[in-house]
């Protein structure tokens, strides 16, 4: 009973640490690209493609991890991913060309793809629908904590050793990460039920049959779409407006950084006292007139950051509060539904990111600040008015 209650409170830490190295993984390239430029034949302007190759392997992998979470065992898609990740990490600091690093760099975003999603399953799994809220905000202060200290991390490192050694380090965490992994998940979820599925199309026509599963795909693709579509082009506002260079972007960064992991933990909180669906109308609206703000009143370098700050916040409060919402959306297909979230979050900050990228090119900041602010109060009419809350009907039957 002692060593049971002990594997408990070790799981969610454990989770959280799983969370964190998918996004230190997935940014440590930022700080690193100059130096792999050097050392080996990739063009320092197509460093980029290590990121894009990353996510989109990503994207591509969780949904099917999903699934086959639902149907085997979501333990074992979990270790197997951490090992495919590691491993991939460990033979990018290995890489001396650059086809050999877009490789490396796939096969690592297909371990990520097994790995984020099921460590929301098995968290809804594992944690009451009543504390969800708390425990998403944790997982995802935690990755969201990797952009804070994963890209100076990953430069310090890079710095006192090489780039080869910043991704060998994240190797070595991983297997600290695995070997924790399997000694306190349990093997078998608690709601598992043995019957028959349905298969391949079969299986994702029973998912999207269900309206709100519908809808809150559009609701991730919105969400963190505007997330990256203004995010993509925090440096070019900052350089354009106010003349600032790295160091004073990256402190920029660093304070909305900050600000999102309180937002997110605060906002898991919240999101357990007044409701998920809640929480997220609210702070998606308030994201979305701070971030329209951001863009249409470029005019002091204060009030620009406190508008940011305040947006970060607002952003990740609400990302807490939608995780717990979606993972009660379908428990028999808990581990489909948040995949394809996952999956629909990066193709929503690809195309988002894109457009804003397009909307630069024609018109002023204010317009990539409107698109952005548009995507966040359709998320509020979403979570309003086209998302049901499962779980507190549930719970309360």
């Amino acid at each position: 009973m002692h060593a049971s209650l002990k594997k408990r409170d070790l799981l969610l830490p454990v989770l959280a640490f799983c969370s964190f190295l998918v996004g230190f993984d997935a940014i440590a390239t930022v700080p690193l690209l100059p130096s792999i430029a050097a050392s080996t034949d990739m063009p320092l302007k197509s460093g980029g493609l290590l990121y894009a190759g990353y996510a989109a392997a990503y994207a591509v992998t969780a949904p099917v991890m999903g699934v086959l979470s639902d149907r085997r065992s979501r333990k074992a898609i979990l270790l197997i991913g951490l090992l495919l990740f590691g491993a991939s990490t460990f033979l990018v600091g290995t890489g001396e060309t650059f086809a050999a690093l877009i490789r490396y760099r796939v096969l690592t975003g297909i371990g990520a793809g097994m790995v984020e999603p099921v460590v929301y399953a098995i968290a809804s799994d594992r944690y009451a629908y009543e504390e969800r809220g708390r425990v998403m905000g944790i997982i995802t202060a935690a990755l969201i904590a990797s952009s804070v200290v994963g890209v100076p991390l990953a430069g310090a490192i890079g710095e006192a050793t090489s780039w080869n050694g910043a991704f060998r380090s994240i190797a070595i965490l991983t297997l600290f990460a695995l070997i924790a992994a399997q000694a306190v998940i349990p093997a078998r979820r608690p709601d598992r039920r043995d019957q028959g599925a349905p298969a391949g199309r079969a299986y994702f026509r029973t998912v999207f049959s269900d309206s709100s599963v519908f809808f809150s795909l559009l609701g991730s693709f919105l969400y963190f779409g505007a997330l990256q579509g203004m995010f993509a082009l925090a440096g070019v506002f900052y350089h354009t407006h106010y003349g600032l260079g790295a160091g004073g972007i990256g402190l920029v960064l660093l304070a909305a950084g900050i600000s999102s992991v309180a937002g997110s933990l605060l906002g898991g909180k919240w999101a357990d006292r007044r409701g998920k669906r809640q929480v997220v109308a609210v702070a998606g609206a308030a994201a979305g007139v701070s971030v329209f703000l951001l863009g249409l009143l470029p005019f002091s370098l204060w009030l620009s950051v406190a508008l940011h700050v305040l947006w970060a916040a607002l952003y990740a409060a609400g990302q807490s509060a939608f995780t717990a919402l979606v993972s009660e959306l379908d428990p028999q297909s808990r581990g489909a539904v948040l995949s394809l979230n996952s999956s629909a979050m990066y193709i929503g900050a690809s195309a988002m990111s894109t457009l804003a990228a397009a909307l630069l090119q024609i018109g002023p900041f204010w317009t990539v600040g409107f698109m952005c602010g548009l995507a966040n109060l359709l998320v509020t009419a979403i979570a309003r008015s086209a998302i049901r809350e499962r779980g507190t009907a549930r719970n309360a039957g």
